[in-house]
Parts: structure tokens; sequence; C-alpha cells
């Protein structure tokens, strides 16, 4: 069984519930993520903000995130199964879950990303039935799947 400690992302990046939307937009444009979870005032995780909250309209950008954030957050240890997981998602019509370690301290996140891309990788040794190459080989993408669909959808596309 593969669990979501194998794929979920360790380098957390959190943000107070007082900072503006504006502040983390600034932090998942530097940072290239579309999850933060909020921190309160005692340091703990109480909401978790999304890429598609901050797209608010310009005149709320200097808000607090609180105002704006997803709570309570879902959680699940580290030794929780991708299925589990994945099947958890798509109950709770999310894109992210926290992941804790024994001692119920967060130390990862998984989303919808991280688990296209573990099924991508299982892809790898498909074929096309148009041609023989691998679907993914030697991937060196620069770009996520979910920035290529934020960008199409600016366009219009």
């Amino acid at each position: 069984m593969t669990s979501v400690k194998t794929i979920m992302s360790k380098k957390l990046k959190t943000i107070s519930a007082g900072s503006s939307l504006q502040d983390a937009y600034a932090l998942m444009q530097e940072s290239r993520i579309r999850h933060l979870p909020v921190l309160n005032e005692s340091g703990e995780i109480s909401g978790i903000l999304t890429y598609k909250d901050v797209l608010a309209d310009s005149t709320v950008l200097l808000m607090p995130v609180e105002y704006f954030m997803s709570f309570p957050v879902e959680q699940m240890p580290e030794n929780t199964s991708l299925k589990r997981a994945a099947l958890k998602l798509l109950e709770k019509k999310m894109s992210a879950l926290l992941i804790t370690n024994d001692e119920q301290e967060v130390v990862g996140i998984v989303t919808t990303d991280d688990l296209l891309w573990q099924l991508a990788s299982q892809l790898t040794n498909e074929t096309d039935e148009d041609e023989s190459t691998p679907i993914l080989n030697n991937v060196d993408l620069q770009i996520t799947v979910g920035e290529i669909a934020r960008l199409l959808a600016q366009v219009g596309i």
C-alpha cells in the first residue's frame, strides 16, 4: 500500500489569520502553491485558504484571510493510503488534506495535483494507442497542472 507520506509536500507554507488576501496571493505566487493553511494567534491551524479564495474582488485584497478561509481543515495520518485520501477529497469536494504524524502534528499536505502526478507516474509504463512512447517520458515541467488550467481559463479556453 502506498501512503500519503510518499507523495505529500513537506515544506508546508502557512499564513497568519490576520494577513491580507494580497499577502496570501503574493506568497502563493512566490511559492508556486495553491493551498495555504491559516494559523490562529496560538499558532494552530484554524483553516485553509485556496487559490480560488484569493481570486476575489480587488476591493477586498486588504481584508484578513480568516474571512475567506475554509474550516475545519481535514487532516489524515501520514500512513493513510492514497486511495483513502483520494476518496476523502472526492467525498468532501476538497482539493487538499493536511497530513499529521503520530503526535498529531501537521507534517505535510497532499493536494489533487499530488495525486494526479502519482497517477501519471504509474501510467508511464502504458502507451497511447497511437504512439509507442510512454505517456510521460523524462518530464521536466516547471509549471503545475493547476497553473496551466488557471492560465487557460484566463484566456478563455
